[in-house]
């Protein structure tokens, strides 16, 4: 019998517990740089394990950059000089304008800026590990959950990963998390999970599905909860004239924000969010589609919407 996703996600409550599983090629991306300690530690305890795993990344931090990313632009692929991790790549490009400062008020500069994580997905699924078994991004420091995975770099370069036929898992982390070492130890057990729940012969996920876990603090875990992402948010993203209250050094100063949120519904203790504030891993389904919802009930009236030029 197929797996469901969601009988996927419940065998990971095993996780914990598991033995390594057989080799895999792994592609492995994040939304804050080739160099990250989290990327880094997960590269380190998956080939430890024996699995092929190679890194495309963005050059520097790309946190909230959703599903950007630069077309019809050159780009530069650099490879990590730590020797520790010869298989890492990272994507820039430039940006032309202005320069604004004293040294070259007026002139015409060329800026080198980092590749976007899902330019960096498509670069290492298209170069650096074509047709992997897996696409893990993450960890990602800062939870990413229910509606805000619509903005995460992390959530969208695990969603292109997806929509190109590759399972992939988004993971996240508590923002404040440091044990990098030991996040990446669950990472690896739940790969060696699914590994060896797939049935022979087939991929790691049903297709169409990938996983967006999320982890509380390593020292406080309360245990694994399958979940769904859903529509509770952690926080509201706002703006603001004064960034003052979260952002010190703004004090007085216009921009984005966050705002706290209401509790949680009875129609929402299923999301992600929720499970994840009780201190478990949560383990939510997504399928890297836009979700589809029933039509209202103006639609069929705009049917017959006027569109040409002198129509009554």
């Amino acid at each position: 019998m197929k797996p469901t996703p969601w009988r996927l996600a419940g065998a990971l409550i095993l996780a914990l517990a598991a033995p390594p599983a057989s080799a895999l090629n792994i592609l492995l991306s994040n939304d804050d740089g080739y160099d990250h300690p989290n990327l880094r530690a997960v590269y380190d305890a998956l080939k430890a394990r024996g699995h092929t795993v190679k890194i495309s990344a963005p050059y520097r931090e790309q946190s909230a950059r959703g599903g950007a990313f630069f077309y019809g632009r050159e780009v530069r692929i650099g490879r990590d000089s730590d020797p520790a991790y010869p298989d890492s790549y990272y994507l820039t490009t430039w940006e032309d304008g202005l320069c604004q400062s004293p040294a070259c008020a007026g002139k015409e500069v060329r800026v080198e800026i980092s590749g976007t994580p899902v330019m960096a997905i498509l670069l290492g699924l298209e170069k650096i590990l074509p047709d992997p078994d897996l696409a893990i991004v993450g960890p990602n420091p800062g939870n990413n959950l229910g509606p805000l995975n619509n903005i995460s770099g992390t959530f969208n370069a695990a969603a292109t990963a997806l929509q190109q036929g590759v399972p992939s898992i988004a993971v996240s982390v508590d923002l404040k998390e440091r044990d990098s070492a030991r996040v990446a130890e669950i990472v690896a057990r739940l790969v060696d999970t699914l590994e060896r729940h797939r049935p022979p012969g087939e991929a790691l996920l049903p297709a169409g599905t990938g996983l967006n876990v999320n982890l509380p603090p390593t020292g406080a875990i309360a245990g694994i909860q399958a979940t769904r992402i859903g529509s509770k948010r952690p926080f509201a993203i706002v703006y603001t004239d004064d960034l003052g209250p979260l952002f010190a050094a703004q004090a007085g100063k216009p921009g984005i924000s966050f705002a706290a949120v209401p509790e949680a519904t009875p129609a929402q203790q299923q999301d992600e969010a929720v499970w994840l504030a009780r201190g478990y891993i949560t383990i939510s389904p997504f399928s890297g589609q836009p979700a589809e919802t029933s039509p209202p009930a103006a639609a069929q009236a705009l049917l017959g919407l006027p569109y040409k030029e002198n129509a009554q």
